[in-house]
């Protein structure tokens, strides 16, 4: 299908607050060592989604959140207040960067080695601030509200305006209300995993739940890059195809074909409206684009949207 140039990505706004997110955010992962020019090519990229209107970029899941963070504040070295990022922490992750410094950190008060840790962050993102703090639980002594990690509570925390967020595992069953726990998580959320649909579409209007929507292509298969990396495996010396698995894999996939039918948009366009359709989600983190499918995946705007009935047929799909 023939793309246009993708409209300015518009912003949303987090539920009883000011703060507002891109509607996509801009996942930075890049591979631990990279040759200086694909540095600058993924600098480039940052620097043009930030011009389509993407202002939120995150370095929660990457595999090497400190170059990620060089590059972020390599792409904007001047200040911009709406350019923030989303990092992640987990008492696991405060583990290994005090075994790395040789700085054991304490399980039932890791609230030093946190800040630290955030503090480190911040000189590496310069001038580029954190928005987010996504706290994957696990690990860590305290019961019940899974943010009693947090005992950053200095007064520069506050003033720097740092907000918190939980990581959902997958098959959670319940979120704590807003009174006792977080008005923010973040957790997967595509047309092949609906699951958190119904906790986040159970809130009353006193317990307002947002939700930053991780993974909405499902791993790969709903932008086709899952199929990329196995037609990639397939090669000489590579083991046999399993048929059942690709069956299992790819079978969903092809029951949302509707979607696209008569070129109206692609799937991965479409899978980004299906996220976004829902009032709860703030924003929703993609891996940064390729150049030759920059129009495509930040260009869903200017499809068709999802329509009802077609929303209703989804709620059909096994």
């Amino acid at each position: 299908m023939s793309e246009v140039a993708a409209p300015t990505i518009e912003r949303r706004r987090l539920s009883g607050s000011a703060r507002t997110f891109s509607r996509v955010t801009i996942a930075v992962d890049p591979p631990p060592t990279a040759a200086p020019a694909l540095d600058a090519r993924t600098v480039a990229l940052l620097q043009r989604a930030r011009a389509l209107g993407v202002t939120t970029f995150d370095v929660a899941s990457t595999r090497s959140p400190a170059r990620a963070e060089r590059l972020i504040a390599q792409a904007f070295p001047e200040d911009d207040p709406e350019v923030s990022v989303i990092v992640g922490r987990s008492f696991e992750s405060l583990v290994r960067e005090g075994s790395a410094q040789m700085e054991p950190v304490a399980e039932s008060a890791p609230g030093a080695a946190l800040a630290e840790s955030l503090e480190q962050s911040r000189r590496r993102l310069a001038p580029v601030p954190i928005a987010v703090v996504d706290w994957k639980p696990g690990g860590e002594k305290e019961t019940g509200d899974p943010t009693r990690v947090r005992v950053v509570s200095t007064p520069e925390e506050e003033k720097s305006g740092i907000l918190w967020s939980v990581r959902i595992d997958p098959g959670v069953s319940s979120l704590p209300s807003a009174e006792s726990g977080p008005v923010l998580f973040s957790g997967g959320l595509s047309l092949l995993d609906p699951a958190l649909i119904p906790l986040f579409e159970s809130a009353t209007g006193t317990e307002e739940r947002n939700l930053i929507a991780r993974d909405p292509f499902s791993s790969g298969r709903l932008d086709g890059s899952r199929f990329a990396t196995r037609s990639s495996l397939a090669g000489p010396g590579a083991p046999p195809v399993d048929l059942r698995q690709l069956h299992e894999e790819f079978d969903p996939v092809l029951r949302l074909g509707f979607l696209t039918e008569g070129h109206r948009r692609t799937l991965a366009q479409a899978a980004l409206q299906f996220v976004l359709h829902w009032r709860w989600v703030v924003t929703t983190v993609v891996p940064l684009p390729s150049p030759e499918r920059f129009d495509e995946v930040l260009g869903f705007g200017t499809r068709p949207s999802i329509s009802p009935e077609e929303m209703e047929r989804l709620a059909l799909v096994k």
